[in-house]
């Protein structure tokens, strides 16, 4: 990655010049043209981003370019949190600034002062490629800065709602444009659209459980710093900063995630109950890992029902030999011979252990002497 350091850093990733070279290739079909193609991609794609970041900058943020396989990103942070309206402006330049060079080849153009054909056919394709990408830019759908300025409208107006609309409605034109994209013949669009469609929905689904906490700035900062402070061994503080996110998130997605950073700062301080209470009130909302820990809290508290619900997603997250026994042993207390008699199968698949000892536990002695259960026990034995 090629980094080039200054008041606005750009960073180059190498499948930029990858897919700069694929578009180059697709459009001239030689060598040279190639060449020429990724530089005006380059200059296009650097001059949009720095629209973005010369308008962040001049409401005293930092910005940063990073341009990336499909195009460019634009951050910035460092100073007093945007209002809407300014947010408005920053991605609006971006485009408005592809429109600029669009109008500053076209000038050139008519100024007709060089004859080379070469130089004619550069500012020719960077009019025309400005003028297209700036206007498929502003469609109203995400990650492009239509959808982003669609997210700004509906979020100013009527809050999380708003941004949950602005999601949907890009999901939906996305799903359109990408159907007849594919009617047209122009697949490479087509599968782009799809998956801005399906990023637009699954986003959207996402966010259901989403409140307004959860779209501070304030709070985001105060989750990624208890991260960093689990991360330097610092469970002190991170516990500090997890409970103030808690605190301020309302039951939101950010508060979701604390919940679960806590139980697990709670089960390395050996409170299991605590860890084991908090992840069961939230236990529709669990990451991987807190689902897998879930898990094993309820075997060791004896909610047999639990360990069932969750048998399988657990097992699909981590399949292991003691995942697939705890399934077996609450099955069995349940009384469905079948189910544990199959996930012992399944744990004997992870290496053998003596059956015979298992079988003889009491929470298989209800169940032990079913045919069905026989049926996968005895091959083991």
């Amino acid at each position: 990655m090629i980094v080039i350091p200054g008041r606005i850093p750009i960073a180059i990733h190498p499948f930029f010049w990858l897919f700069a070279a694929l578009i180059g290739w697709m459009s001239s079909q030689s060598l040279i043209g190639m060449l020429i193609w990724v530089g005006i991609i380059f200059f296009s794609v650097l001059i949009h981003e720095y629209g973005h970041a010369l308008t962040a900058i001049a409401f005293k943020q930092k910005a940063q370019i990073q341009l990336v396989a499909l195009g460019g990103l634009t951050s910035y942070d460092g100073g007093p949190n945007l209002k809407f309206w300014q947010q408005f402006i920053v991605v609006l330049n971006g485009p408005l600034f592809g429109f600029g060079l669009s109008l500053l080849a076209t000038m050139l153009l008519r100024f007709d002062f060089s004859s080379s054909p070469l130089l004619f056919g550069i500012l020719k394709a960077t009019q025309r490629a400005n003028l297209f990408w700036s206007l498929i830019n502003l469609l109203p759908v995400l990650p492009l800065d239509g959808g982003q300025l669609l997210r700004i409208i509906c979020e100013g107006l009527f809050g999380l709602k708003g941004f949950r609309a602005s999601l949907l409605i890009g999901a939906f034109l996305a799903s359109f444009i990408a159907c007849l994209s594919f009617l047209g013949g122009f697949f490479l669009a087509g599968a782009f659209f799809f998956l801005f469609a399906y990023q637009s929905f699954d986003s959207w689904r996402k966010c259901r459980f989403a409140t307004t906490g959860d779209r501070d700035d304030g709070n985001k900062n105060l989750l990624i710093r208890a991260e960093e402070a689990l991360s330097a061994g610092q469970n002190g503080e991170a516990r500090r900063l997890l409970d103030e996110v808690r605190t301020k998130s309302s039951g939101g997605l950010l508060w979701f995630a604390a919940s679960q950073y806590l139980a697990f700062l709670d089960m390395k301080e050996g409170k299991k109950e605590e860890a084991y209470q908090l992840l069961l009130s939230i236990k529709e909302h669990l990451a991987e890992e807190s689902v897998c820990l879930l898990h094993e809290l309820a075997a060791e508290n004896g909610n047999d029902p639990l360990v069932v619900e969750l048998s399988t997603r657990c097992y699909q997250i981590s399949p292991t030999q003691e995942a697939a026994l705890r399934n077996a042993r609450s099955f069995a207390r349940l009384g469905k011979a079948q189910p544990a008699g199959g996930w012992l199968q399944t744990a004997w698949k992870h290496g053998e252990f003596n059956i015979d000892k298992i079988v003889n536990e009491s929470a298989f002695s209800g169940i032990k002497e079913d045919s069905s259960f026989k049926e996968f026990i005895d091959p083991l034995k």
